[in-house]
């Protein structure tokens, strides 16, 4: 039996159609299909099917409905144990070949890996068979998707969105931007502000040499941001016009004869000043909450930096740590762009994230940030000590202001950082580095729980805060008051009418739920927090997975007996979780030290269990 929800909802058996008819007994299979290989609970249940208010018969009505589906499939010739009840729940048995939702995810998965395993051509013929299953928006034929199956079809359709868009950048990698132009102009002209697509249909254009085309596009697409949204495309939009203007500027970039730098040799001659005020940083976060006091820290530091009476004439630098999705990176480059005026030698980001890949290494940073600096690409070492070298001949006597992000340890940043000059450098990491010689650390926590609904409000629109100020607060609490949490589910609550907030706040709350809820497009709490947990040793796992499952207050005594370990491994193992800041130090009054382990992290660890 063949079971469809990539578009409209049908079953079928021997390429015959099997009717199912009836709204309600349609939605009890789409809620049993989009959850696979996994018991529905009643309740669960009882939401889908009735998302508004569930009559005092539901449980007896989803029997009966239940009865019906059973005698559906019976008639298309399936088995009778197809659905089955395990006493908390239902359970529809399906397997991959029946099933397109789990034919589609293990495309994705296949082609995801081979695209690790540097397989591009692979990796875009799997992608391509899982474009091929949608033969429309999820279950578009049903009515009322409710709070139950609403959400899951929205992040489907956002699967679908970024699965898409990789495709369309392997075709590139491959050297085929004519497979690709058609579909790219149906999506930018469905969705007009997505940059990222714009981007890639002005690259792809380039690359098709239709370079008058190519700007034609980007200037179209400008002038849509900027009537829409009141600002200028962001980097990526902007890099893909560079290419169209110029494929290869560094290779344009005419040489100013600067001086080989040799490790260990004498102070070479220093390269000519880039223009005043180069600035390099990603778009400015359009809001940046709760963040005041450590941002005002912040400019203290760079003001007695900035000051040539008060400073030492050496570059400072500033960690900027905290728990994964807590904000390191946007409120390091919104305060790259408000201390602007105290570094007018310019503002430039670099980052350690290789998406998909591995890291990026220090010598790839390093010659970027030359680059930047105006060194000829030409004239940039292949020894990674010697471009060292050069950087810091590039960066004294400068006042610069430079962000580092995604730090993983130590020895990964040390290679980048400025001697002598007025520079300030923001170093970003998931962890407290205590092996790296810093000036300042900032560590950034959750926001309080007025500030999260403001976060909220800034995305959702302070009048339905107004109008619903427990709703968000309770919406607030279910993130965790974590910024990441808060900006993902506040964007989605954009498209959600009024009625269903509160519903949505409560299918929130519960655990099952929260962490499948809070992704929009590619960006995930699971992820994120996914990150810092691989970072960990197989001990720190372990001991963050019995923490989180004891759902007990920490101390170091509790900790040992949790642990089941000597104190001082136990006292080893906790020190491992805070300096990664999955396990929080708490300020109080009594004896010895309290840890908090944050909600999400708690629920992340449980599931990796």
């Amino acid at each position: 039996m063949q079971f469809s929800v990539l578009g409209p909802l049908t079953v079928s058996a021997d390429d015959r159609a099997v009717a199912l008819t009836g709204t309600k007994p349609r939605l009890l299979l789409a809620v049993l299909l989009l959850s696979a290989g996994r018991t529905v609970s009643t309740s669960r249940l009882v939401d889908g099917l009735w998302p508004d208010a569930p009559p005092v018969s539901a449980v007896r009505n989803l029997r009966t409905y239940v009865h019906r589906l059973r005698q559906v499939l019976d008639r298309g010739g399936d088995s009778a144990d197809r659905l089955v009840h395990d006493g908390t729940g239902y359970h529809l048995r399906v397997d991959e070949q029946e099933l397109d939702l789990l034919r589609f995810r293990r495309h994705i998965d296949d082609a995801r890996r081979a695209a690790r395993e540097d397989r591009p051509d692979a990796a875009a013929d799997l992608f391509e068979r899982a474009v091929a299953l949608w033969r429309g928006r999820p279950l578009e034929d049903l009515p009322d998707l409710g709070t139950e199956l609403g959400p899951t079809v929205t992040a489907l359709r956002e699967q679908h969105r970024e699965m898409t868009t990789e495709l369309t950048d392997l075709r590139l990698r491959l050297g085929q931007p004519a497979r690709v132009i058609p579909s790219l102009r149906a999506m930018v002209a469905e969705e007009p502000l997505d940059e990222r697509r714009q981007a890639q249909l002005v690259t792809a254009l380039t690359m098709e040499g239709r370079v008058a085309e190519a700007l034609a596009a980007y200037q179209q697409a400008r002038r849509g941001i900027v009537d829409e949204l009141g600002v200028d495309p962001g980097p990526t939009l902007q890099n893909a016009l560079q290419h169209a203007l110029d494929a290869d500027s560094a290779e344009a970039r005419p040489s100013v004869g600067w001086p080989s730098v040799v490790a260990g040799a004498g102070p070479a001659t220093p390269p000519p000043t880039p223009p005043a005020g180069r600035q390099a940083l990603p778009m400015k976060p359009p809001s940046l909450v709760g963040r005041d006091t450590t941002a005002s820290q912040l400019r203290a530091i760079a003001e007695g930096i900035a000051d040539s009476a008060g400073a030492d004439g050496h570059a400072a630098v500033v960690l900027v740590s905290g728990a994964p999705g807590v904000g390191k990176s946007s409120f390091s480059v919104s305060s790259g762009y408000d201390l602007a005026d105290l570094f007018p030698d310019g503002q430039l980001f670099v980052s350690f994230d290789g998406g998909d890949a591995p890291p990026r290494g220090s010598g790839e940073l390093i010659r970027e940030l030359l680059v930047e600096l105006g060194v000829p690409l030409g004239d940039v070492s292949e020894d990674i000590r010697e471009r060292a070298a050069l950087l810091r001949c590039a960066l004294a006597g400068r006042r610069l202001l430079l962000v580092i992000d995604d730090v993983d340890c130590a020895q990964q940043v040390r290679p980048l950082l400025p001697g002598a000059g007025r520079s300030l450098v923001l170093v970003n990491s998931r962890q407290r580095l205590l092996d790296l010689d810093v000036g300042w650390r900032l560590t950034l926590g959750a926001l309080g729980r007025d500030e999260a609904v403001e976060l909220l409000a800034s995305l959702a629109g302070e009048r339905r805060v107004r109008d619903q100020p427990e709703v968000f607060g309770r919406i607030a609490a279910a993130c965790d008051r974590l910024p990441l949490a808060l900006r993902i589910v506040g964007s989605r609550l954009v498209t959600q009418p009024d009625t269903a907030l509160p519903g949505f706040a409560t299918h929130l709350e519960n655990e099952e739920n929260r962490l499948a809820e809070m992704i929009v497009g590619d960006i995930s709490v699971r992820d994120t927090i996914s990150v810092s947990y691989r970072g960990l040793d197989v001990d720190a796992r372990h001991a963050l997975r019995a923490l989180a499952a004891a759902d007990a207050q920490i101390t170091a005594s509790s900790a040992v007996e949790i642990l089941r370990l000597p104190r001082s491994q136990a006292n080893r193992l906790v020190e491992h979780l805070v300096q990664h800041n999955m396990l929080l130090p708490v300020d109080f009054d009594g004896p010895g030290q309290r840890f908090h382990l944050p909600e999400l992290l708690r629920i992340f660890a449980n599931e990796c269990v």
